[in-house]
C-alpha cells in the first residue's frame, strides 16, 4: 500500500481568477470531490420546520419577510451560489461567481416559492412540491419553500390573511453542505427572518453589495483545523492507510438487507423517508435504562447503533465467513476546528470518518423466537462494543485530515468513470456490471438539534416572535438504507431514508420496527 503524501493546506485557499475578477476558485476538498460526480438526485438534502408566530403576522408581511431573509442569507452564505468544474484529469474545483444585482434577483426568484394553505402538510408532500418547483432549474444548490397556514376563513373579517403558523422547507445540495450544515443554515435563516419581522416599518433596508459577497465565502475547513490535526508523518500515514483499507476492502464484505431484483431498478429513483418520533417519556425511559442497565458511559447513539446491527442479524442469515461488521461512521468534523464557534456556524461539508467495528458477530445472532430477555442480553453486549468503539474514536485527537487524499482520489476516479460511461453510451456501447444483491444500512447520529437551531427567535428574547415547533431532516440515499437519529425538545427522532427502486418499503418499515423493539428490550414494560 502506497504512503499518503502530506497535505499542503494553503493550496486549498480561495483564489481570484486573474482573467475573471468576479470569479473565485479553490480545489474541491475531501468529500466534496466525491459528491460532484454523483448524479444530482443523490445530492438532495431537505430540512423542514413548523413555526408559530406570536402575535400572528399579516400574510403580505410574512411573504415579504421570508423573501427578504432568503435574500440576505444568499449574501451571507455565498456557498448557496457555488458551481463546480472538473478538469480532464477528473480533478474538481469549487467556483463562486460574485453576481450582479440582476443575477442575484433572478436567483432569488427561481429558488423560492411562497405558498399558503389551511393545514399542515407532511414532509413528503413538501419535498415533492420543492422538487416539482425546481425541476426546470435543477443546477441551483438551494431552494426555499415557505408555506403560510392561514387562519380559518369561516371566522370572517380579515383573519384569513393572518399567519399564526407556517412551514419552512429548505433544500440544499450536498456538495455545498452536509446534514449539520443544513441545520446551521436553517438556524441562520430563522435568525434573519425574526430580525426582518421585528424591524420597524420606517427602517430603511441597506442595499446589498453583491460584488462583495465573495468576502463571506467560508475558508476551507482544512485551513481552520486545531493544532491536534496531523497532516504528515508516520501516525498520519498509518491512520490514512487504515481508513483506506476499511473503505476499499472491509465495507464490501458487510452483511446487508436484500435489494429488490434488477427489474425494479427501472422504476423512478424516488427517495423514501419513514419518521418515528419517540416521546419525551419514551426517550427518558431509554436514557435511564442505558445508564443503569448497560453502562454510565453508554449513550443513546451507542444503543441505536447496536440495535441496528442486531436488527440486521435478525433480518438475514449471517454468512459463516462473517466474523466482524465494519459499520461506517460519518462524524461531524466541526469539533476538530480551532474555533469553538465554528462548530455552530460552519455550513460547508466538514466530516470525518471512522469505522465502528462489531467483532464476534456470531455471538450476537438472535434465535428465531428470541424472548425480550434474550434481546436485552444481546443488546447489552452489542451496546458495550459500540461504547468501546465510539470511545476510541473520541480519544483520537486527529480525525479530519486522514481521509482527504483518499476521498479526492476516489472522487477523481468517479469523475473519470462517469465521463467514460457518457462516452460509451453516446457510442452505443453498454457495459453490464454485476449488481449487488444486498446493501448494509448506515447509522448516522446527528445529535442534539438545539446546538444549531433555537427553540425560539430572536434567540434569548423574553418575547420571541417565532417559536420552532418541530424540525425534520432527510438526505438522499444511494444504495444503502440510512438510519438517522437526532433529538429535539427532549424527543428522539429515528428515521429511515432509502431509494424506492432499491428496497421494498414493507421490508424497511419492518426492519425499523424490529430495531425499536430491540432498543426497548432493556426497558421495563411498566416504564414504556
Amino acid at each position: 500500500m502506497t504512503s499518503t503524501p502530506p497535505l499542503n493546506l494553503e493550496s486549498y485557499a480561495w483564489k481570484q481568477l486573474s482573467d475573471k475578477p468576479s470569479v473565485w476558485q479553490r480545489p474541491a476538498l475531501a468529500g466534496e470531490s466525491m459528491w460532484i460526480p454523483r448524479s444530482k438526485d443523490l445530492h438532495e438534502l431537505f430540512i423542514c420546520s413548523t413555526l408559530t408566530f406570536k402575535p400572528p403576522v399579516l400574510r403580505r408581511t410574512f411573504n415579504e419577510s421570508t423573501k427578504s431573509a432568503w435574500t440576505t442569507l444568499r449574501f451571507h452564505v455565498p456557498e448557496l451560489g457555488l458551481s463546480t468544474k472538473s478538469g480532464r484529469d477528473g480533478k474538481s474545483f469549487m467556483q463562486y461567481h460574485a453576481p450582479s444585482v440582476q443575477a442575484a434577483n433572478a436567483w432569488i426568484s427561481r429558488t423560492s416559492s411562497f405558498q399558503s394553505g389551511s393545514s399542515k402538510q407532511d414532509f413528503d408532500v413538501l419535498r415533492k412540491t420543492v422538487l416539482d418547483a425546481k425541476q426546470d432549474h435543477d443546477a441551483d444548490n438551494a431552494f426555499l419553500l415557505s408555506r403560510a397556514i392561514l387562519e380559518d376563513e369561516n371566522k370572517g373579517g380579515n383573519r384569513a390573511e393572518l399567519v399564526k403558523h407556517a412551514q419552512i422547507m429548505i433544500y440544499v445540495d450536498h456538495q455545498v453542505a452536509d446534514g449539520i450544515g443544513a441545520r446551521i443554515l436553517l438556524g441562520k435563516y430563522l435568525t434573519l427572518l425574526s430580525s426582518d419581522l421585528g424591524r420597524d416599518a420606517d427602517d430603511v433596508e441597506r442595499d446589498i453589495r453583491w460584488e462583495d459577497s465573495w468576502k463571506n465565502l467560508s475558508p476551507p475547513w482544512i485551513t481552520l483545523m486545531n493544532s491536534d490535526q496531523i497532516i504528515s508523518g508516520l501516525e498520519y500515514e498509518d491512520n490514512a492507510a487504515e481508513n483506506q483499507n476499511v473503505i476499499l476492502n472491509k465495507l464490501k464484505h458487510n452483511p446487508g438487507l436484500p435489494l429488490l431484483p434488477s427489474p425494479h431498478h427501472n422504476l423512478p429513483p424516488t427517495q423514501e423517508t419513514h419518521f418515528t418520533i419517540l416521546s419525551t417519556h419514551q426517550t427518558t425511559a431509554l436514557l435511564s435504562a442505558i445508564k443503569h442497565v448497560i453502562s454510565p458511559t453508554s449513550n443513546i447513539t451507542h444503543l441505536g447503533h447496536a440495535a441496528m446491527v442486531l436488527a440486521i442479524l435478525r433480518s438475514i442469515q449471517l454468512p459463516t465467513t462473517t466474523r466482524a461488521l465494519y459499520s461506517p461512521c460519518w462524524l461531524n468534523g466541526r469539533r476538530y476546528l480551532r474555533d469553538s464557534e465554528l462548530a455552530k456556524s460552519y455550513v460547508p461539508i466538514c466530516q470525518s470518518f471512522a469505522p465502528v467495528v462489531f467483532d464476534g458477530m456470531e455471538e450476537l445472532v438472535l434465535s428465531p423466537e428470541a424472548t425480550k430477555g434474550e434481546l436485552g442480553a444481546k443488546l447489552i453486549r452489542a451496546c458495550r462494543v459500540a461504547t468501546g468503539e465510539y470511545g476510541m474514536i473520541k480519544a483520537r485527537k486527529s480525525m479530519l485530515p486522514e481521509c482527504v487524499v483518499l476521498f479526492e482520489e476516489l472522487g477523481q476516479k468517479m469523475a473519470l468513470s462517469a465521463e467514460q460511461n457518457k462516452k460509451s453510451a453516446s457510442e452505443g456501447e453498454t457495459k453490464k456490471s454485476e449488481e449487488p444483491q444486498t446493501a448494509d444500512p448506515f447509522f448516522l447520529s446527528d445529535g442534539v438539534t438545539e446546538q444549531y437551531i433555537s427553540h425560539s427567535y430572536p434567540i434569548s428574547s423574553p418575547e420571541p416572535l417565532i417559536t420552532v415547533d418541530d424540525v425534520q431532516f432527510a438526505a438522499s440515499s444511494e444504495k444503502n438504507l440510512i438510519v438517522r437519529m437526532s433529538s429535539w425538545r427532549g424527543q428522539t427522532t429515528i428515521s429511515g431514508e432509502w431509494k424506492g427502486c432499491d428496497f421494498d418499503k414493507v421490508v424497511i418499515v419492518r426492519f425499523l420496527e424490529e430495531m425499536f423493539k430491540i432498543m426497548f428490550s432493556i426497558v421495563d414494560d411498566k416504564d414504556i
